[in-house]
């Protein structure tokens, strides 16, 4: 399979497991308020959205921003990937899991308002947005390597 088919395949399959996990965490209590509830938030502040779209709408809407930025990234894995090559794909993808996070949580969402910043986020909600954006690396390149050393 071509490497960036296998890519966004392999980011897309990763965002929807990391979609799952939060809203299954979420109704189990296990996680905090995650950041697919404050990019709803977010798009109903900017948007008006719940009055629009309904709450349905508002959450298909994120969940929709969410797997387009899923996909994307999954091509901005293998960026990295031929930069380390050598790396299994695991080890790669929690240092790029682990990269997105600092860039676009720690870095860009509070500066656009989506989240109230890291350093203002208590450490259990800051663990959790970590870990599953390194879930997301991890899923995103065992995923996509696989399919791009398979001859489809």
């Amino acid at each position: 399979m071509r490497r960036a088919t296998a890519d966004i395949i392999g980011g897309l399959a990763a965002g929807f497991a990391v979609s799952l996990a939060m809203d299954l965490g979420r109704r189990a209590g296990i996680l905090h308020h995650t950041l697919a509830e404050d990019a709803e938030d977010w798009l109903d502040r900017a948007a008006d959205t719940r009055q629009h779209v309904g709450e349905g709408g508002t959450r298909a809407m994120e969940q929709a921003n969410h797997m387009a930025a899923a996909a994307a990234f999954g091509i901005g894995y293998s960026l990295l990937r031929e930069r380390l090559p050598a790396l299994p794909a695991w080890g790669l993808g929690a240092l790029y899991g682990a990269g997105l996070y600092v860039i676009n949580i720690a870095g860009i969402a509070p500066l656009i308002g989506l989240t109230e910043g890291e350093r203002n986020a208590p450490a259990p909600v800051r663990a959790e947005r970590l870990g599953l954006h390194v879930l997301y690396g991890v899923l995103t390149a065992v995923v996509a390597d696989e399919l791009a050393n398979e001859r489809l």
